[in-house]
């Protein structure tokens, strides 16, 4: 309780200075990356006494990093796209690292939705496929990383669902406008397609475990899209 209060008192300090014109914009952006290290730095003194609390607190100091960097690029224009992308990017792939050392599904969870939340976070609707869908690629190819070393298949869901909600969209959204590539398009999707086929069954190839029914609905859904799309 004692310190719930002390952080919710700090709280009210930093707005009421960042009201005040206190803090510059780099200053308000270096609180918010430090409050994220020091949730990062608790967790990990936490983490072998209090394992499941300390993936909370490492989740929320990555949910800061997010939102901070955004913010710093879309309210402050300190970054450009190409470097705030960079950096969720690094987030990302920190926060794989991170769930699978602390072995804890939430963590792999949120590295997987901040990863496919980051487009929407640095767009700036230009519109650019070629950069959009070789980032999916790259955070897919990760996630096929995380395949291998973990059996999460929520992962493989979230995944799947997330890429055919971009991939889809985009193709609705500029079809028939300047710049818009049907043989990109397509490689794009066999490249998808390919991927998660691979994220499916290379942990039942190299460990020799049996394919449950959620295996094969999610096998079955990447090929009715692909060749429904």
């Amino acid at each position: 309780g004692g310190i719930a209060v002390l952080v919710l008192g700090i709280a009210f300090f930093v707005k009421y200075a960042i009201d005040q014109e206190w803090i510059n914009r780099v200053g308000r952006v270096c609180i918010g990356l430090t409050c994220g290290g020091l949730l990062l730095g608790f967790a990990h003194r936490l983490r072998k006494n209090y394992h499941s609390f300390s993936s909370v607190l490492v989740g929320g100091g990555l949910i800061v990093f997010y939102f901070t960097v955004a913010f710093a690029f879309h309210q402050y224009h300190l970054f450009s796209q190409p470097v705030a992308f960079v950096i969720m990017i690094i987030i990302t792939i920190f926060a794989v690292i991170l769930s699978i050392l602390y072995d804890r599904i939430e963590l792999g969870i949120l590295a997987t939705v901040g990863g496919f939340i980051t487009p929407f976070l640095v767009s700036n609707g230009d519109g650019n496929y070629i950069a959009l869908f070789t980032y999916l690629a790259i955070l897919n190819t990760g996630l096929i990383v995380l395949a291998y070393n973990k059996r999460w298949r929520i992962l493989n869901f979230l995944a799947f669902v997330f890429t055919q909600i971009l991939f889809l969209a985009w193709i609705f959204s500029r079809a028939g406008l300047p710049g818009f590539s049907y043989s990109g398009t397509f490689l794009f999707g066999v490249l998808f397609y390919l991927l998660f086929i691979a994220m499916n069954i290379i942990h039942h190839v190299t460990r020799g475990s049996r394919l449950m029914a959620f295996d094969f609905i999610i096998l079955l859904s990447v090929n009715l899209f692909f060749y429904g799309a």
